[in-house]
């Protein structure tokens, strides 16, 4: 049970008002920052990002922060920065993040989540500093799942390297750092290999190959392409699409470019109607950008800029090409 002095202590520091996201925000949205092109990022009281029901996301936000607040371990402050992320509360979650670092400095979860969460902020550099720091802690380990949420929230515990790796990847890609950002890709897809996931090594192979590609490692690209066989039915058996997927198959050229583009909702996590739009706008982007043609691929990165949701990574992905590619322009 947590002292009466510790609580005082966490109400000073402002953590207990991160149950605004629930409350009072839930009304008005909560102003997160600013993205690369200097537009406000707020979240939407009415978002959902297809993760759970927003009753039951509500219901999880509010059992996680009293389980923080009564024992506050590496568990329950991973849990509940997960659910206010889910929210689309990164700041918030990001606090939290921040809180439990000071008494667990050296946690690889805590840390690759409060990397994320500065990733999903547009503060590539911390991102890769904290990742970097929990990369080295996990040298040599076994992999590590993340204990999951209640019985009644849906979804499989993380494999804690696997996301840690991957949103390196990301951040070293959003500095436009494409070799680091291929080595980190290939670490998590090594990550991946371990529990035979396919839609993992569908996101991996995706990334991986734009950063070779841009790197200019051609033959290293185009390998990664060739070997990459799996069919849509063996990534998602119960059938629908997949943005990544659909991509390399883009970038293989089996889709066509001319009829690529879909806005259209998955139902699955985060591939919500923004998601998808802004997914495969900035795949056929990337497809322009690669047979030099950056005019082209404009209209692509404005429209995956445009989507109301801003943590995708696609949108962050496509703000950092504007800037690399257009910097005296608006979108």
């Amino acid at each position: 049970m947590m002292k009466p002095r510790h609580l005082k202590l966490l109400v000073s520091a402002g953590l207990l008002l991160i149950a605004v996201p629930v409350t009072a925000a839930a009304q008005e949205g909560s102003f997160q920052g600013m993205s690369l092109l200097g537009e406000r990022m707020v979240t939407s009281p009415a978002r959902n990002a297809n993760v759970a029901a927003v009753e039951t996301l509500e219901r999880a936000a509010r059992d996680a922060k009293a389980a923080f607040e009564s024992n506050m371990t590496v568990d329950s402050a991973t849990w509940y920065g997960r659910i206010l992320f889910y929210q689309g509360y990164t700041k918030e979650s990001a606090a939290v993040y921040d809180q439990a670092l000071k008494r667990f400095p050296n946690s690889g979860k805590l840390l690759r989540h409060r990397a994320h969460r500065h990733f999903s902020l547009r503060e590539f550099d911390k991102s890769i500093e904290l990742g970097l720091k929990a990369a080295k802690l996990y040298e040599n380990q076994p992999l590590e799942r993340e204990k999951p949420g209640p019985d009644y929230f849906p979804g499989d515990p993380d494999v804690v390297q696997y996301y840690l790796y991957y949103h390196l990847g990301q951040a070293y890609f959003g500095k436009h750092d494409f070799d680091n950002a291929a080595k980190w890709f290939a670490k998590s897809a090594e990550a991946a290999a371990f529990t035979h996931d396919v839609e993992a090594r569908t996101a991996n192979g995706y990334w991986e190959y734009l950063s070779l590609a841009r790197a200019g490692k051609l033959r290293e690209a185009q390998k990664l392409l060739d070997d990459y066989d799996l069919t849509l039915f063996e990534v998602h058996p119960k059938g629908g699409s997949d943005t990544y997927f659909d991509g390399l198959q883009l970038f293989k050229g089996n889709r066509a470019a001319d009829s690529f583009f879909s806005d259209k909702d998955s139902g699955r996590a985060f591939a919500t109607a923004d998601g998808v739009a802004a997914s495969t706008a900035y795949s056929l982007a990337n497809y322009y950008i690669l047979r030099g043609e950056p005019e082209k691929a404009k209209p692509w990165l404005k429209r995956s800029i445009a989507v109301d949701s801003w943590s995708f990574f696609a949108r962050i992905q496509a703000e950092a090409d504007w800037l690399l590619l257009f910097p005296n322009e608006k979108p």
